[in-house]
């Protein structure tokens, strides 16, 4: 493997009783767009934190170009550290202009580096003709180029952001996020980005790492973690899915609604009690008098509809449909695997 850039190894912090990071792994290479994917309250912006220096963790090691900045006896001060880090908040100054906002962090620098800092991270975030404006002059997209500009400046060697779409309105975001992006790539900066929302990890980001409970459950590119997820949690925090039980037979899983064909099925044995992941595209409905399985939900979502679709198990399963539909709540259905698919395997957890 090439030599990261950023590693972290067995990390652990304690508040009281509340264990938030838990013998935590990861690293991040040069220029690598690398995002955190976990629920709220799993400690994603804790790590950040901890990575610039702002938490200390009980126990542990971070090393940045193979430097120690954090360990048993070393525990390099934030400012230090060489890592730039852009809040929920964005956190401009006010009462400063963009120009001023940008130039804060390299203040300290000759006057000639300052301006060829200031026109190297104009031309990245294409602030131009904005330098005299103040934040609240600025539109939410814009508030956030001058924030990355701001951080960008000092030339970090990693930059972390903290779900950094979060406070614009759903219709920017897509917009902003491909910005981002090009912005990130246009740099070179290796980039720690952190979220609960699947969509914005997966489309900016080189890999995804599930985090769950304060601990790292799958690292991976986002379309490896969506097809190949390795528990039940990276499932459900890659994409909408539900689980049926079943039990493994000769390559397949049977179940509430017929043979399951699996995707490793080498890895269980036949008897082997398992949930299986069904995705809302696993499965076609074909409405039958004999059908076995209720529709008892209807969600029209404009360009989908969601069916809610109950087994003679009373289990529940979500269904993706085309648009224009007969099908209703109450029909009776057959539900087939779609062609192709294989389906994710999870052990029954022993109580």
């Amino acid at each position: 493997m090439v030599d990261a850039l950023l590693k972290c190894s067995d990390l652990n912090i304690k508040y009281g009783q509340n264990h938030v990071i838990k013998n935590l792994n990861m690293h991040l290479l040069a220029g690598e767009i690398l995002s955190i994917l976990g629920p709220s309250g799993c400690g994603k912006t804790t790590l950040l934190r901890i990575i610039a220096g702002l938490e200390i963790p009980s126990q542990g090691s971070i090393f940045l170009k193979n430097h120690e900045i954090f360990g048993p006896n070393i525990n390099l001060q934030p400012s230090n550290r060489n890592i730039g880090m852009i809040f929920q908040d964005y956190a401009l100054f006010p009462h400063l202009t963009v120009e001023k906002n940008i130039l804060f962090g390299i203040s300290n620098l000759e006057q000639r580096i300052q301006d060829d800092n200031l026109e190297r991270v104009q031309q990245l975030t294409r602030l131009k003709g904005l330098m005299d404006r103040y934040p609240h002059q600025l539109s939410g997209g814009q508030q956030q180029r001058v924030a990355i500009a701001r951080t960008l400046a000092p030339s970090p060697t990693v930059l972390l952001m903290d779900e950094p779409f979060s406070n614009l309105d759903a219709s920017l975001r897509l917009s902003v996020r491909m910005e981002m992006e090009q912005i990130l790539k246009s740099s070179n900066t290796a980039t720690i980005f952190v979220t609960h929302d699947r969509e914005e990890a997966f489309s900016i980001s080189d890999r995804v790492a599930i985090m769950v409970d304060g601990a790292i459950q799958q690292v991976g590119p986002p379309d490896q973690i969506y097809f190949w997820p390795n528990s039940k949690e990276s499932a459900l925090m890659s994409g909408s899915c539900d689980f049926i039980k079943g039990s493994v037979s000769g390559g397949s899983v049977n179940t509430s609604i017929g043979p399951l064909p699996m995707r490793i099925p080498e890895a269980f044995s036949d008897g082997d009690e398992v949930e299986v992941a069904i995705r809302q595209t696993d499965l076609s409905m074909e409405p039958t008098p004999t059908g076995k399985n209720i529709v008892v939900r209807k969600d029209f979502r404009g360009d989908e509809t969601i069916f809610w679709v109950k087994t003679p198990q009373e289990e529940v399963i979500q269904c993706k449909h085309k648009i224009h539909t007969t099908l209703f709540p109450g029909l009776k259905v057959q539900l087939s695997p779609v062609q192709y698919t294989k389906f994710n395997v999870f052990n029954v957890p022993r109580s």
